[in-house]
């Protein structure tokens, strides 16, 4: 099924570089083309290096934590790509296998062993260009700490909401278990069509709001003198002008994991159960 793997391993750490070494050749060992990225290729002195941009793969691995398969995610050329996520960070939240089960995990995608979990992106657009495709978020922050944003929120012509707060997350349901959780918004079961609006220590109380992906959402700097950054899955940075404008709609792409045993939706509402327990 898949002839050709790229390998996307974190840089800076040496584990995660000698586990990618040996799936590495334990691809080779079984005829299939080993794709390494450039820079990993360069550190292990291994030929056919490419970059996220050019890796045509049939299925990419990634050796790292959530910020790999982001970077990962948000980079290569094919954006449905199945990703087969090995955690060596802390949390591992998008991850499906550990390390000491690499290589099982592994040779169970090469038997089809598994089944393909698709997640919805987010396209975002700067006064109608398009600027990146999301798999998590887009976190908006004041440009200088000190300051406040004035955000509106409208879908189509219609104001929903107009709010003084430090930032504002919009996040897909993916996102939904990660900085939004942790802001105090609600996890969006996987499946739904759907993203979620948390501000980031309102002026006023302000519950979190979920809207259907069916319309734009349309973000509206107010102040007419604070500038802001738009920060998408930690990778992205835009700065905003004063009462500049941002547009989030459903992307035509998804991201698409495999997955062997778990479930990403019942892994979100454990980490949800375990928030609420920390705070209590």
């Amino acid at each position: 099924m898949f002839k050709t793997v790229g390998i996307v391993p974190r840089l800076d750490n040496a584990d995660a570089l000698g586990l990618a070494m040996s799936l590495s050749r334990y691809l080779s060992s079984k005829r299939i083309s080993v794709l390494p990225e450039i820079e990993y290729a360069r550190l292990k002195d291994l030929e056919g290096g490419v970059s996220l941009s050019e890796m045509n793969a049939d299925l990419i691995v990634t050796v790292g934590g959530d910020g790999t398969v982001l970077k990962t995610s948000m980079s290569i050329p094919r954006p449905e790509t199945p990703i087969l996520a090995i955690n060596m960070g802390r949390r591992g939240y998008l991850t499906e296998a550990e390390p000491e089960n690499a290589l099982k995990a592994l040779g169970e995608c090469l038997l089809s062993n598994h089944r393909l979990e698709e997640h919805s992106k987010i396209s975002v657009y700067f006064e109608d260009k398009f600027l990146t495709d999301g798999l998590n978020e887009v976190l908006i922050t004041p440009a200088a700490t000190w300051k406040m944003l004035h955000f509106e929120l409208k879908r189509d012509d219609r104001k929903l909401v107009e709010q003084r707060a430090d930032g504002l997350i919009i996040a897909t349901p993916t996102g939904s278990t990660a900085h939004a959780l942790s802001a105090g918004g609600p996890v969006l079961e996987n499946s739904l069509d759907a993203l979620v609006a948390v501000f980031i220590c309102p002026s006023d109380y302000v519950r979190s709001l979920v809207f259907s992906f069916t319309d734009d959402l349309h973000i509206k700097l107010k102040d007419p003198k604070v500038k802001a950054v738009a920060t998408v899955d930690g990778r992205y940075n835009k700065q905003l002008p004063p009462q500049g404008s941002l547009t989030i709609r459903k992307s035509k792409n998804n991201a698409v994991f495999v997955r062997l045993n778990s479930s990403f939706s019942i892994r979100g509402l454990k980490r949800s159960s375990k928030v609420e327990r920390e705070k209590g």
